[in-house]
């Protein structure tokens, strides 16, 4: 009798943290989902959900006037040409024409991961990186792909 309740009581606990963990997902989904109808109810496009930490996700958005992603922006008028980055590396570039871009600086050396940015070069002289994870299986590989195409896009409409 007693290992029978032992082991109903080891049963639903183990069901308790298996609901648990169910509704955590759950909630950090309707809170992406949530937030992402705020972005949109703004006239806001989501380009793409980067994720920040195990926790955390940042969305990078575009309107008419620009870029905004984790509490920065870039105006899109201000764009003079960007670059796509895999551990420092230049793996696309494009610029507006009549302007050039700074000489990339050298790769980092290999850590055993990928690390994705996207380097928006502004007419003020300034970088903006949009970091875009160190995900493996290609996730980071695509949000920057994404993020660099639609800056290349904004450029273009220009």
């Amino acid at each position: 009798m007693i290992i029978q309740v032992l082991a109903l009581l080891a049963l639903v606990l183990a069901l308790w943290t298996v609901f648990r963990f169910a509704m955590g997902l759950r909630w950090a989904k309707v809170s992406r989902e949530d937030a992402r109808a705020a972005e949109q109810a703004r006239g806001r496009r989501v380009v793409a959900e980067i994720p920040v930490s195990d926790d955390e996700v940042v969305f990078f958005v575009e309107d008419d006037a620009g870029f905004y992603w984790g509490g920065r922006q870039a105006r899109k008028r201000d764009i003079r040409g960007a670059r796509l980055l895999l551990n420092g590396a230049v793996m696309a570039s494009f610029v507006r024409e009549g302007e050039t871009l700074p000489e990339p600086a050298p790769p980092e050396e290999y850590e055993g991961h990928e690390k994705w940015e996207v380097a928006l070069y502004l007419r003020t002289g300034r970088e903006d990186r949009v970091g875009c994870g160190s995900l493996r299986e290609g996730a980071s590989r695509e949000l920057a792909g994404r993020v660099f195409a639609a800056a290349r896009s904004a450029l273009e409409q220009r």
